[in-house]
């Protein structure tokens, strides 16, 4: 067994992906999740989202999604990329537009996590298959958007306002979405590097990419985890708050 708590696991493991300030970050219980606000409705969102599309079965769907669902995905991380920057005029010191909450890191959070889930559906559609569906978008049309939005809504809710014993299983969850996230990017890369894109006409041929690519999600996630760590010891950073 690795020793440490669950909270200490999981801070450690995703050290490398996120800034984890605590003044940014959810706390359930006693507990801050590995992840702040913003990172957490990312990953949280975007597992649910693909989770859903899955069962849409838009794996294998090859049509474009047409242009006011590309806009509104496009607006969501817009609208985060407005509100990261808007806490980084606080933090320089500058004028800035409104006060910075969490709750607001989430939304934009969970909005960019859809934005993310149709982006790796499309990869995934668009690099594996050798066969799919033409006439069938990722996202048909804005309802889609709307309902695998309102999907994430309860996800939301447990983090914001979950209670303790929680903690556990939804750190977990974080953790295992962010390994998917780069585990699903790392299978693309591996595919492409191997010229076997287009190539796939099942789940069951893709054991041995998506093996590899595990491996080298969590190789890069420790990496980056402890090149973080090395860079914070070697030249006294403080922690962030």
């Amino acid at each position: 067994m690795i020793p440490g708590t669950i909270d200490e696991k999981t801070q450690q493991a995703l050290h490398g992906l996120c800034a984890q300030r605590p003044s940014h970050s959810y706390w359930l219980g006693d507990n801050r999740l590995p992840f702040d606000a913003r990172m957490t409705g990312i990953y949280g969102g975007s597992s649910i989202a693909l989770a859903v599309l899955t069962l849409r079965g838009r794996l294998h769907a090859f049509a474009r999604p047409n242009w006011p669902v590309v806009a509104l995905l496009a607006g969501f991380v817009i609208a985060m990329a407005v509100d990261g920057a808007n806490s980084l005029l606080l933090d320089m010191g500058a004028w800035y537009p409104y006060l910075p909450r969490n709750e607001v890191r989430l939304i934009t959070g969970l909005l960019t996590g859809v934005t993310l889930a149709v982006t790796l559906c499309f990869l995934i559609s668009a690099t594996f298959w050798r066969t799919g569906r033409r006439d069938l978008a990722i996202v048909e049309n804005l309802n889609e958007v709307a309902s695998l939005v309102l999907l994430t809504v309860p996800f939301g809710l447990i983090v914001s306002a979950g209670p303790g014993w929680l903690y556990a299983p939804i750190a977990l969850y974080l953790l295992s979405s962010a390994v998917m996230v780069i585990t699903i990017l790392a299978m693309v890369m591996v595919t492409i590097a191997t010229r076997r894109d287009g190539s796939y006409r099942s789940l069951m041929e893709l054991g041995v990419p998506a093996s590899v690519a595990v491996v080298l999600a969590i190789i890069a996630m420790g990496a980056i985890a402890g090149g973080r760590y090395w860079l914070e010891h070697t030249f006294g950073v403080p922690p962030l708050e």
